[in-house]
């Protein structure tokens, strides 16, 4: 008689019930992680098709596929939906996420945050159309205003001063290049600053965009290196 084949023996309803709960917690939590993500998505999309005045949440909610309620819970605010959007589109542009590099050139690593900087400037649609937005709201929401003075033109100052005193340490730039900018950093991102207007603001002018970028870089090395 041939032997019977091994099986496992049959589980508890105890120990089914709770893997089926640990699976339920599961799917939870990772629909929990989700849902910001899903949310700023569907906000960007319905503030760029119709503006911020005319976007309202229970649009958003149906395009994210969530309650209007759960928006309040992480948003308090139209308002501050707007700018967590705002962040999220731009964040790239500032190069929120850079990390300096000790052991790399200081030009090789502004080199690559320019050509970043531009492809995500310029290349991505849903992009321009929040910037347009920021723009023709900052004068009516004081809030927006602020965000692009301080976070949007401003920001991520102190990584662009580290990258410049690392270039100093290195004999890469001049060894008063932080000291003439201090005060006018934005000046390094200025003509990057024109050309997204341009593109906001439209009226058929047309760039070189890859001979604009160039003359932009050499003018940004050329001042941080001038002796």
């Amino acid at each position: 008689m041939p032997p019977k084949p091994h099986t496992s023996p049959p589980e508890d309803a105890t120990a089914c019930g709770l893997k089926a709960v640990a699976r339920r917690l599961g799917i939870r939590e990772q629909a929990k992680a989700l849902r910001p993500g899903q949310i700023l998505e569907a906000a960007r999309d319905e503030f760029c098709q119709r503006g911020f005045a005319a976007t309202r949440l229970e649009d958003i909610a149906r395009r994210a596929g969530i309650s209007k309620a759960l928006i309040y819970v992480y948003y308090p605010t139209k308002t501050d939906l707007f700018l967590a959007v705002a962040r999220h589109v731009t964040d790239p542009i500032k190069g929120a996420d850079f990390v300096l590099d000790p052991d790399r050139s200081a030009e090789d690593q502004l080199r690559h945050e320019h050509v970043r900087f531009y492809a995500n400037l310029l290349q991505d649609e849903h992009t321009l159309g929040i910037l347009r937005l920021i723009i023709s709201e900052s004068h009516r929401v004081p809030e927006i205003g602020q965000f692009y003075a301080l976070e949007l033109v401003g920001g991520e100052i102190e990584s662009l001063r580290d990258l410049i005193r690392h270039g100093m340490a290195r004999g890469e730039f001049a060894p008063d290049a932080l000291e003439r900018l201090t005060g006018i950093e934005d000046i390094v991102i200025a003509p990057g600053i024109m050309i997204m207007l341009t593109q906001i603001i439209g009226g058929g002018v047309q760039y070189d965009l890859s001979k604009w970028s160039q003359a932009h870089l050499d003018m940004v090395l050329g001042l941080l290196k001038a002796g």
